[in-house]
């Protein structure tokens, strides 16, 4: 939510922005979004948005991620199917295998934003073509968190699309803490990756 804010302040301000009504529905089929952030999604930003609300002991999270890259899906799709090679290229992710058989990618990660150090299983299809792809927490923190992200062409470019939610029993860790180390540590890894791709 925080990063969301900062966005939306920064893209009142500026006025350099070009409309594509192509790209802004994509985006708005799925996450409701201002013309002018899906603009800023074009010049290359990536954009977070993490929710968490605690009521009666139960805790419910959800997140929207946003981006697009200069060069093509078929470039990027190479970067993003190397699950293994990401504990070289982002600095909080200690480890990260992927088994094929079983779609399960385990990562280790740390970070000073995180509670502790966390061991994540996401069970997902290693992505290799544009298209829709699905992706369940089976274990953790958030165990049962479902979600899906979308790899789509736009024009010689590629548009990026994923969101998540889950809803279980309160964590213990406050709503905005969770928020935090969501969005920013999304970016963070969003960011590296999209700079390896040339």
């Amino acid at each position: 939510m925080k990063l969301l804010v900062f966005f939306s302040i920064f893209l009142f301000t500026s006025t350099s922005f070009a409309y594509d009504a192509k790209l802004n529905e994509f985006y708005n089929k799925h996450w409701k979004v201002t013309k002018r952030t899906v603009e800023y999604i074009e010049k290359g930003e990536i954009i977070v948005d993490a929710i968490v609300d605690t009521k009666n002991n139960q805790q419910e999270f959800k997140m929207y991620v946003a981006a697009m890259h200069t060069k093509s899906c078929h470039r990027i799709l190479k970067k993003l199917a190397m699950f293994e090679n990401f504990e070289d290229w982002i600095s909080f992710i200690k480890s990260s295998k992927y088994d094929d058989k079983n779609r399960l990618w385990t990562i280790k990660a740390d970070h000073t934003l995180l509670p502790y150090p966390m061991l994540v299983h996401i069970i997902v299809d290693r992505p290799t073509k544009t298209g829709h792809y699905p992706f369940i927490f089976p274990t953790g923190m958030f165990t049962g968190l479902k979600g899906h992200f979308i790899i789509k062409k736009h024009k010689n470019k590629c548009a990026f699309y994923a969101t998540s939610y889950w809803k279980g029993k309160d964590t213990g860790l406050p709503d905005f803490i969770i928020e935090l180390f969501s969005e920013t540590l999304t970016k963070i890894g969003g960011e590296v990756v999209f700079r390896k791709i040339k």
